[in-house]
């Protein structure tokens, strides 16, 4: 946070604290403990995000980019685009009413995309949302 900040000038949100569960395709699951944070200075967001070592949310190769992320209001046939076009699911979370809310698919070039449900609530992101003013 410190070097973008220097760098670019950023400001961030609050530090979100994640303690979850996520599920892989197979039905296996795995916790993920982890923070993230974004950066504040829209209409481009930054998502920084502490690796989680034996998770899929670790440095890929090289660098240090690890995923885009873009809303989608159907992440189940989202799912099934992009398995269609050889970009299987890594893993997803669903909310409290069993609505996929985020989904890591394989990308191109070793990097993951992230869709993020528009319909689902994420308290303290909706200055993220579609549409947001």
């Amino acid at each position: 946070m410190d070097d973008l900040s220097t760098a670019l000038g950023l400001q961030w949100a609050p530090i979100h604290e994640v303690d979850s569960d996520m599920e892989r395709p197979d039905g296996s699951t795995f916790p993920l403990k982890t923070r993230v944070v974004f950066s504040t200075d829209l209409p481009l967001a930054i998502e920084l995000i502490e690796p989680s070592p034996g998770t899929p949310n670790v440095r890929r190769g090289d660098s240090a980019f690890h995923h885009l992320g873009y809303w989608s209001d159907d992440l189940v046939s989202e799912e099934q685009r992009l398995d269609e076009l050889g970009m299987p699911c890594v893993y997803f979370r669903n909310d409290e009413a069993g609505l996929r809310r985020i989904m890591l698919n394989e990308g191109p070039y070793g990097i993951l995309l992230e869709a993020c449900n528009a319909l689902t609530k994420r308290p303290g992101l909706e200055a993220y949302y579609p549409g947001a003013s």
